[in-house]
């Protein structure tokens, strides 16, 4: 029997930031002997949403973490945990979960998801690919953009803090784009950038984005 998370671990007001639905529970039990491998908070709580590996696929708005950045995922828990990133969706799913983690569980989880083979999109092109991947290398100098490439490596595979957004969900690199341009996630690096995009220039990227690999 695999332990799954339970809203009884969080106060009332958290409890609707814990959601399992049937499919994903049927996911878990399936999963069989492999979960021996797998940290505990990972089988505890996050595979509910990010699935095992990382490569979610049931759930749009949630991000893959597969291949993700090692230090950009521990960085995002500490933030969770601190309630500094404070955007709806961070509030809702993630605060109660990381609250719940250790300093060491919160190593352990991104590094076992920063070791599981990287993110790929299998979706078809999305319109704006073209201009997307201009934004990402040569910015928008009209527009007072740099090239996301600077910070986020030329093939978008991410460094130190910087996160691998190769692969990523399309709409969730949108809503994340969106959260930062209208002041709802604080990043002082991201938001003067995200500030000046317009919402086609987010579709744009995140179109590009999401059908690398």
């Amino acid at each position: 029997m695999y332990p799954v998370l339970s809203s009884s671990r969080f106060a009332p007001s958290q409890k609707k930031g814990v959601i399992c639905t049937a499919a994903v529970a049927l996911a878990i039990l399936s999963a069989g002997p492999a979960l021996a491998q797998v940290p505990q908070s990972v089988h505890q709580s996050c595979m509910i949403c990010h699935g095992q590996t990382g490569e979610n696929t049931i759930y749009p708005m949630v991000p893959r973490l597969s291949g993700q950045q090692v230090q950009y995922l521990a960085w995002q828990l500490k933030q969770f945990k601190a309630h500094t990133r404070a955007d709806q969706n961070a509030q809702i799913y993630m605060w109660p979960v990381a609250q719940a983690m250790s300093q060491k569980e919160i190593q352990s989880v991104a590094k076992y998801y920063a070791a599981q083979s990287p993110m790929h999109s299998a979706s078809s092109p999305r319109p704006g690919v073209s201009a997307g991947k201009q934004i990402f290398l040569q910015g928008v100098a009209a527009q007072g953009v740099p090239a996301c490439m600077a910070c986020h490596a030329v093939n978008a595979t991410g460094r130190g803090i910087f996160p691998r957004l190769a692969g990523q969900r399309y709409a969730y690199i949108v809503q994340q784009l969106t959260y930062l341009h209208d002041g709802n996630r604080v990043n002082p690096i991201m938001q003067p950038v995200a500030e000046k995009l317009t919402n086609r220039q987010m579709r744009e990227v995140a179109a590009y984005l999401s059908g690398l690999h």
